[in-house]
């Protein structure tokens, strides 16, 4: 207990503020300036529990991967957990966010794969901090733990991406949802006490996956309800509702849209998703015309 009245406590919050703010930041300008704080607008603040939610398909782990791709550019090592991808499969998907090039060259095969680019994207890599992920996929949560423990308190990790959150629960419907509120508390504990970042992605439940994908999404609708909606300290949703796609099929338009921010102000971004390279920026000033409302 402390009696925040007492000046000893008022020094200390005084020297904290005059410093310099210490964040992450993230590809997308305007997220970065929605974040004050310790986000500073600079980006994601240390400590800070951040959840992006999406029905399948529409770009979650394009998503996680900006963000950890944008976080190593800044300096950042990155614990990447995919409870739904192999290693090798999210090494294709980086290799083209991170290096620019098309995906399509990191395929399956000698007539696919292609050495030129791969030593390119190679050259880009490895100019990069460490970005470490678990030898094999399991959906045991102790596993889970155990693997950003060491990633954070002995390989020196300060941001963690856990994809996605239902992934790590099964039984009953109950059981899943019980799980979902341990697994969250947990995570959201360690960030606060490590100091971290978390990006953690999520599904929506039935309802707002179903049919119901005319309706903006909201943070109610995610899958685990008020456990995560209440922990988070920001909650991002791709817009399912205002979803498309360019006429030569190279990518989508859509929006990021900051449903609570516990450190500023909400808002929607609108947002550009390649299916060449994978790339997700922000719209250009003279391209809004061309978004769906949000």
């Amino acid at each position: 207990m402390i009696d925040i009245n007492k000046e000893y406590f008022q020094r200390e919050y005084a020297e904290k503020q005059r410093q310099e703010p210490d964040a992450i930041p993230t590809h997308l300008p305007s997220y970065n300036s929605l974040m004050h704080d310790a986000g500073g607008q600079i980006g994601n603040g240390r400590g800070w529990f951040v959840v992006w939610a999406g029905v399948p398909g529409l770009g979650k782990s394009i998503s996680a991967l900006s963000l950890a791709t944008a976080a190593l550019e800044a300096g950042e090592t990155v614990a990447y957990v995919s409870l739904e991808m192999s290693k090798i499969q999210i090494m294709s998907r980086y290799a083209a966010i991170a290096s620019g090039l098309d995906v399509n060259f990191f395929g399956r095969g000698p007539d696919k794969f292609n050495e030129v680019a791969w030593k390119q994207a190679q050259q880009k890599l490895r100019s990069l901090p460490p970005m470490y992920m678990p030898d094999t996929i399991s959906s045991d949560w102790s596993d889970a733990v155990d693997f950003i423990k060491e990633a954070v308190e002995v390989k020196g990790a300060t941001m963690v991406v856990f994809d996605y959150l239902q992934l790590a629960s099964t039984g009953t419907e109950s059981d899943i949802m019980r799980g979902i509120s341990q697994m969250t508390t947990d995570l959201r504990q360690y960030t606060v006490e490590s100091n971290i970042v978390t990006i953690c992605l999520s599904q929506f439940n039935r309802e707002t996956s179903g049919s119901n994908f005319k309706m903006r999404p909201r943070a109610s609708g995610l899958y685990g309800g008020a456990y995560i909606e209440q922990c988070a300290d920001v909650i991002v949703a791709l817009s399912h509702h205002a979803y498309e796609r360019d006429t030569e099929g190279n990518g989508a338009r859509l929006w990021a849209c900051v449903l609570k921010n516990r450190h500023g102000a909400v808002g929607d971004i609108p947002i550009y998703q390649s299916y060449r390279d994978l790339s997700q920026r922000e719209a250009l000033e003279d391209e809004m015309s061309e978004w769906p409302e949000p």
